[in-house]
């Protein structure tokens, strides 16, 4: 509902649902019709006249603040009720101010019946087979989330004069995830199983200068909250968050204005106010470079009383053992030889505080910040 609430309109709603579920950016053709492309001025009023009947009224509580797309505000006097307008709405063509008959971009939807919902035989033809650009899509997109680029990139962008990179590949994604009834698991289960997911980020001489073909691996940092989660399972610790139950991942946060975080939206956690998925920022700059050796993120985590890293301290006596617990904290694997030799619990030397060093160290390293 809060989805509909910011949109407001069918227009909007046209755009972002075109551009989030098919892959296709909607909105040049509202003015005209497409330059370079086949979309139609008329197919963009035909598609948003499937939201036209969507209806906002005044409810009972207090005042609200609604976050518009381009980022600023607007306050809504009360509580609204978000409804189906059975008595009527209309879209009326920029050019003619006709009213506009429903009707999707490629192919046919099932019909309308009087007084239902027309949005319920768009959704039918949204995920049908012969959809296009649907699984096209979201085979594309989930490729993107593992491999960190999509076969067609920006994955939200189809186009014809955005080719994929590998027609062959993204067609054989796209018709095994069809088949597979759209299983989302079942299509990061192939991904991750395939030999191109399983490539070293080791290049050769063949592959050194290819950015397009998946020749192999590209080292990617963590989004911010994988960040933030990452470095509480590994000092035990819990994220500070606003306005949120406490322990709650930064993963599970359902309002992109939530505060109490900076660390979130230095390192690019997007505010949701966009379907673009070019929102989100994995940028790599001094800021985040000082805020991860400087702020107070991971030195607060490392040096909280109940981390697990004081945990380990006390209750862990053998150094060797004690390096090997904090290893398998931050990095999942336990430390080499000669990484274990280079840690010294010298005489007389604070255990706690060369503990805390070292999860600094591992947490502010490219094994912690990177995936692969």
């Amino acid at each position: 509902m809060n989805y509909l609430r910011v949109l407001r309109e069918p227009g909007k709603m046209t755009e972002d649902v075109s551009q989030t579920f098919l892959g296709v950016r909607f909105n040049c053709n509202k003015c005209h019709d497409h330059p370079f492309e086949k979309w139609t001025q008329n197919q963009y009023y035909e598609m948003g006249a499937y939201f036209a009947q969507v209806g906002f009224k005044r409810g009972q509580v207090g005042k609200e603040v609604i976050f518009a797309e381009a980022g600023g505000s607007f306050q809504i006097t009360s509580e609204e009720i978000v409804y189906h307008k059975y008595d009527g709405g209309e879209v009326k063509h920029l050019k003619t101010a006709a009213p506009v008959t429903p009707k999707v971009p490629v192919g046919d939807a099932k019909s309308i019946a009087a007084g239902a919902d027309r949005r319920v035989p768009m959704v039918d033809w949204l995920v049908a087979p012969e959809n296009p650009f649907f699984a096209k899509s979201m085979a594309n997109r989930i490729w993107s989330y593992f491999l960190g680029r999509g076969i067609i990139d920006p994955v939200d962008d189809i186009r014809a004069s955005n080719p994929p990179s590998n027609p062959e590949l993204l067609d054989a994604l796209t018709a095994q995830f069809v088949k597979d009834g759209f299983d989302l698991r079942k299509l990061m289960k192939t991904i991750c199983q395939s030999r191109t997911y399983q490539l070293s980020i080791v290049k050769n001489k063949w592959n050194e200068d290819d950015t397009i073909n998946f020749s192999h691996a590209h080292p990617r940092r963590l989004s911010a909250e994988q960040m933030v989660d990452a470095l509480a399972l590994a000092t035990g610790t819990k994220a500070k968050l606003a306005g949120v139950p406490t322990g709650m991942r930064a993963a599970q946060i359902p309002d992109g204005m939530v505060a109490g975080n900076d660390f979130l939206q230095l390192f690019g956690r997007p505010k949701r106010q966009s379907a673009c998925e070019c929102e989100r920022s994995s940028s790599l700059t001094l800021s985040h470079a000082l805020s991860l050796i400087n702020g107070p993120t991971i030195s607060e985590a490392i040096a909280a009383p109940d981390s697990r890293i004081a945990k380990l301290v006390k209750t862990e006596k053998d150094d060797r053992k004690l390096v090997e617990d904090i290893y398998l904290s931050c990095l999942s694997r336990p430390p080499t030889e000669k990484e274990l030799k280079a840690v010294e619990f010298k005489s007389g030397a604070d255990r706690l505080e060369v503990a805390q060093d070292l999860a600094w160290a591992l947490l502010n390293s490219p094994a912690f910040l990177f995936n692969r």
